[in-house]
């Protein structure tokens, strides 16, 4: 069922501009398969193999933001950003791979097209962007997993690997930074918020997110 959004702010003009998008990363099939307490151990640990690499190009997307961010204050938050991806995500991966005797996650295995592309997306974005267009990007992925993540870490998870991770995405300090990066946005004046520009990455960001969680299912 489509949620209703109101449309006032950039943010949410955004979110209304990717509902078909916004609505089939919501009800994936990994999305679903978690909430409904069945995901196969298998596509987990492919999931988790391919999203702890992308941990290292999250911190180089932000890396990129920071550099191009134009307040010290925003040069501040950023800082933060990378400080818990290096102090709260990359210990994840690197306890949970080890649990689960996985690879580690930078080991030099091919990747699927789809999550290629997601890396190599999203990263572009953030090299040769705009500050505004890399907050767009984060903001789509970003506000997307705190949506689902909070709705299903309301589920029964038996697994507690799993259960950690949506854990890790419906937690205060991430979804303050959901808050974070939509006021960003939403703090734009319309002359510095190109809305037909933002509208195409933060729909062509959900669907590289929906290619990437179908990949966790291609042995």
């Amino acid at each position: 069922m489509a949620t209703h959004h109101s449309q006032n702010s950039h943010s949410e003009r955004l979110l209304a501009s990717a509902t078909d998008e916004w609505q089939a990363m919501q009800e994936h099939r990994f999305v679903v398969d978690i909430e409904r307490d069945r995901l196969a151990a298998d596509a987990f640990a492919r999931y988790l193999s391919y999203e702890g690499r992308f941990v290292e190009t999250a911190m180089a997307i932000f890396g990129y933001a920071l550099v191009k961010a134009d307040t010290v204050a925003h040069k501040h938050w950023l800082i933060g950003v990378l400080h818990a991806l290096s102090t709260e995500q990359v210990p994840y991966f690197e306890r949970t791979l080890a649990a689960l005797d996985l690879p580690r996650s930078y080991d030099d295995v091919p990747l699927p097209t789809a999550v290629s592309a997601f890396d190599s997306g999203m990263l572009d974005i953030a090299r040769n962007g705009t500050y505004e267009e890399v907050i767009v990007s984060m903001l789509a992925a970003e506000w997307m997993y705190g949506t689902w993540c909070t709705r299903a870490s309301h589920a029964s998870i038996s697994n507690p690997y799993v259960r950690d991770w949506v854990a890790l995405h419906a937690e205060p300090t991430f979804l303050a930074q959901v808050q974070w990066l939509k006021a960003q946005v939403d703090g734009w004046s319309a002359q510095r918020f190109d809305f037909e520009r933002s509208s195409a990455i933060f729909r062509k960001v959900l669907a590289l997110e929906i290619d990437f969680h179908s990949a966790a299912y291609e042995a």
